[in-house]
């Protein structure tokens, strides 16, 4: 029951990520599943609305996807965040990025972009493994001490130079994040790149969600630093004190 389960999240997610419907037979491919195993998946979810089938025996997501993922509460989350970003990033003079903790990623669900000539390109909707990223790793740090042991991978994807890449590493700097409060990541993305990020303290039914301000590694000096940790300390508690103490559900 468990693997057919996630085989139906995973053909979910293959049909969303798609940007347009899929033949029975591409989406088996995807899956890495028999068409007749794929077949009975789809089935299931048409019925239940989570897809829809055409003729040709073409597949696309269903409504009931949308109106579950409506109850999700990013949109409250962004609502109440991207004014006080605009600010931010006018303060700072670089880009501010919006991350939800999912697992051990990192999604990107809002950002203002910097308006400097060299600057950091991110996108919405962009995941990333949180031991790369600042706001990554404020995240692993504002969670309790279990909460590692049940995501972390088998194995920690070196995919920069100063990418952490072992367990206890990781463990050692998210003790220091928790000790000052906030992350500071210099070339663990990309070797051009480095943030500083801090948790917003929020019902963490919204994320739970972190702020970061990301720029060019040669900008990060420690006047920068101190600059940006106030900046960023005070428009995390404006963006929790803007959200109601629990969600909203979906109308």
């Amino acid at each position: 029951m468990y693997s057919t389960l996630v085989r139906g999240i995973e053909a979910l997610e293959i049909l969303g990520r798609a940007g347009e419907p899929l033949a029975l037979a591409e989406i088996a491919r995807r899956l890495k599943t028999s068409k007749s195993g794929t077949h009975g998946l789809l089935a299931a979810l048409v019925r239940c609305g989570y897809a829809n089938r055409m003729a040709g025996g073409i597949y696309s997501l269903g409504l009931k996807a949308w109106e579950i993922g409506r109850f999700v509460p990013v949109d409250q989350l962004v609502q109440a965040a991207a004014p006080v970003m605009d600010r931010l990033a006018s303060a700072v003079n670089d880009g501010v990025i919006l991350g939800v903790l999912s697992g051990f990623e990192v999604a990107y669900v809002h950002l203002v972009g910097s308006p400097q000539a060299v600057r950091v390109h991110a996108e919405v909707g962009q995941r990333i493994p949180a031991h790369c990223t600042s706001t990554g790793l404020a995240l692993l740090a504002a969670q309790g001490t279990d909460y590692l042991d049940q995501v972390l991978p088998k194995r920690l994807p070196a995919v920069a130079p100063e990418t952490i890449t072992s367990p206890e590493q990781l463990r050692r700097e998210i003790a220091r994040v928790r000790t000052r409060g906030y992350s500071i990541n210099q070339g663990g993305w990309s070797a051009e790149v480095g943030g500083i990020a801090m948790a917003v303290p929020c019902n963490p039914a919204y994320g739970p969600a972190g702020l970061c301000i990301a720029v060019p590694r040669y900008r990060m000096t420690s006047r920068w630093i101190k600059n940006s940790v106030a900046a960023l300390s005070a428009a995390s508690a404006e963006i929790a004190t803007a959200l109601p103490q629990s969600p909203r559900l979906a109308a």
